[in-house]
This record gives C-alpha cells, sequence and structure tokens, in this order.
C-alpha cells in the first residue's frame, strides 16, 4: 500500500475574496516542509508532488447533511467513487465520507482528467483540507480538498 505524506499547517482565519465578501476558513494548508512557506494550489512544488487541490462540487446544494457531518472535518479521508452512469457527466467521481455517504463531485474540468486514470485501475485518495463557512459560528458552505496518486493521504502537521 503506498501513501503520500502531505506537509501542512493549522489555520483558523477570515479571508477576504477579490470578488467581495468575507468568509472564514479553518483546517490545514499546504506548506513547504523546508521553509513552512504556504503554497498555492497552483504552486509548482504542488504539481511536483503530484497532488492536485480543488474544492467539491455540488456539496453545499446537494449534499449538505454529509457537508455537516464531522465526516468531513479537516483531516477527514475521502473515497472517490467513479460514476459513469452519472446523467451529466460521464467523467463523473463521486466524492464519498468514509461510512459512504455522498459529499459531492469532483469538479468536471478536473474528472475529465482523472477519469481515464480511474478506470484504468489507478489508485487516487482524498483528504479534506480546509472548510468554508460565513463565520465560525455558521454552518459549513464546503470544503477543499488534496488528491494524490496513492493507497491514502497522511497529514504531517507543522507548526
Amino acid at each position: 500500500m503506498r501513501s503520500v505524506t502531505v506537509d501542512v499547517s493549522f489555520e483558523e482565519r477570515y479571508w477576504y475574496p477579490e470578488d467581495g465578501g468575507v468568509v472564514w476558513l479553518a483546517g490545514y494548508q499546504l506548506v513547504d516542509a523546508a521553509t513552512g512557506s504556504y503554497l498555492a494550489r497552483d504552486a509548482p512544488a504542488v504539481a511536483q508532488a503530484e497532488l492536485l487541490v480543488t474544492g467539491v462540487a455540488g456539496a453545499g446544494v446537494h449534499h449538505a447533511e454529509a457537508l455537516g457531518s464531522s465526516e468531513a472535518d479537516p483531516g477527514r479521508p475521502l473515497t472517490l467513487r467513479r460514476d459513469p452512469a452519472n446523467e451529466h457527466d460521464p467523467h463523473a467521481i463521486a466524492v464519498d465520507l468514509t461510512g459512504g455517504e455522498q459529499l459531492g463531485w469532483v469538479p468536471r474540468a478536473l474528472a475529465a482528467e482523472l477519469a481515464l486514470a480511474l478506470d484504468a485501475g489507478e489508485r487516487w485518495s482524498a483528504i479534506v483540507l480546509r472548510e468554508r463557512r460565513a463565520s465560525p459560528r455558521d454552518a459549513r458552505a464546503g470544503v477543499t480538498i488534496v488528491l494524490a496518486r496513492a493507497d491514502a493521504i497522511e497529514l504531517s502537521v507543522h507548526t
């Protein structure tokens, strides 16, 4: 069984997106192990480590109960499941909680790339990195996940 270790730090903070508004983020951020610097999802080091960072499509709209579950907390493992019979997208990849309840889907553009790999038998894993809320008191509105070509992902938390 191949496991991938991902270097992260834990944080809780408000974020002010360029398009306006305020968002509460809590959970893990990818970091460079040597420097402790934060790594953006499109950083060369993330691509070099063959990691993919993305949101979960449809979680807040179609799977609010699963999104509110402790199974969707930062650091929790997820299961990727091909859903070729999906009437909206033949490349669909469902994102399931450990207990089997569906959380949402891998976004369409990324699923189109990953579906062929999964269909060919490649093992990919996912884990919840962080959650998004309007405020710390509000319900979870979404999650960001990291995916890796491995049987499992382990987080190495740096302080």
